[in-house]
């Protein structure tokens, strides 16, 4: 590699891929869970809203999981960055050190704020609410509360602003990036 620009590049392209790697993994093994406890539940009294609600989460990690480790894994395959690397990338961008070092991080944060930010969208659409009742009568010991799954209309707004502004810091950070590599690429054509 040319400069230590690209090897920021190339940890922040592994990184977000590993992460894309992490939350489907991660997801895959909350929905096998959700649906063992669906199949083979323990205990007497089962809260079937909470499992709808996991397992909602549990799908939009998935998605999103699978989102960013294929496009930047694409990314990493397009530029050809596994294998023989050196001799394969050309471009040199005049990014410096810190500058490559901030704007990745821009991106990777805007990223994983977009993410939770998901993940709390769509459970807003299957959210829990517990409701208590009264002890049993004579004996006193407290019920088992009742939940009920409905919609909760701040849980969704916040999630639209905070995806939002992952997206937006995303964009920033990897619109700057793509422009330098774009310039670089141009005079390195133009010589």
């Amino acid at each position: 590699m040319k400069n230590k620009a690209e090897i920021v590049r190339s940890i922040y392209l592994y990184l977000v891929s590993l992460t894309g790697i992490l939350m489907t993994v991660f997801s895959i093994i909350n929905l096998s869970n959700n649906l063992l406890d669906y199949f083979f539940r323990e205990q007497q009294y089962y809260d079937y809203n909470y499992l709808i609600n996991s397992s909602v989460r549990g799908l939009a990690f998935l998605i999103i999981g699978l989102l960013f480790f294929i496009y930047h894994w694409r990314i990493i395959t397009h530029e050809k960055r596994i294998g023989k690397r050196e001799e394969i990338i050309e471009v040199e961008t005049k990014m410096n050190l810190f500058e490559s070092i901030f704007f990745y991080a821009l991106s990777y944060a805007g990223l994983m704020i977009f993410a939770f930010a998901f993940a709390s969208f769509l459970t807003g659409f299957a959210y829990v609410n517990y409701i208590e009742k009264p002890p049993i009568p004579e004996s006193g010991i407290p019920a088992n509360p009742v939940s009920q799954i409905g919609v909760n209309l701040k849980s969704i707004i916040q999630g639209i602003i905070a995806m939002v502004v992952g997206a937006v810091l995303w964009l920033l950070g990897w619109r700057h990036i793509q422009k330098a590599y774009a310039q670089s690429t141009k005079e390195e054509k133009g010589s």
